[in-house]
């Protein structure tokens, strides 16, 4: 038998070094869901008063879409992805499509993987994961 220690493949990181993404997948998804069963009103209606800058749920919605379209774009080092506004009824999949773009452009990162992102700050993957997930579960806790 032998004691030797098991060498990942070379270009992909180990699974246990890699970003965790679990967490933002299952908040990001649940997100995603409560929008697409809120009424036009709901949609409509403004935050709360912790989001006052946010004219509504739906409009809080589409700028985390974007926000998070953006982060995907950075980390594959591509231009920016413009979120377009289709409508209330839409921000719900817009919120599902770029999360899961996001997780795809980080799964096969490791957690301290360097990135270059365009606000100036040294960030790693999980830097980038972290900041998705608090994004996330603000607007959770104002819808």
């Amino acid at each position: 038998m032998s004691s030797r220690i098991p060498i990942p493949p070379v270009g992909k990181p180990s699974a246990s070094l890699t970003v965790d993404l679990g967490p933002f997948v299952k908040e990001s998804g649940a997100v995603a869901d409560r929008l697409r069963h809120l009424s036009e009103a709901r949609l409509k209606a403004p935050l709360t008063a912790r989001q006052e800058g946010v004219p509504s749920r739906a409009g809080a919605a589409l700028a985390l879409a974007q926000c998070l379209a953006d982060l995907a774009a950075a980390v594959e080092g591509e231009p920016r992805r413009e979120v377009p506004d289709l409508g209330v009824f839409v921000v719900g999949d817009q919120i599902a499509v770029t999360s899961g773009d996001l997780a795809a452009a980080l799964e096969p990162l490791a957690e301290e993987h360097p990135l270059g992102l365009d606000d100036g700050e040294p960030a790693t993957a999980g830097d980038v994961v972290r900041r998705a997930r608090e994004m996330v579960r603000e607007l959770a806790a104002a819808i």
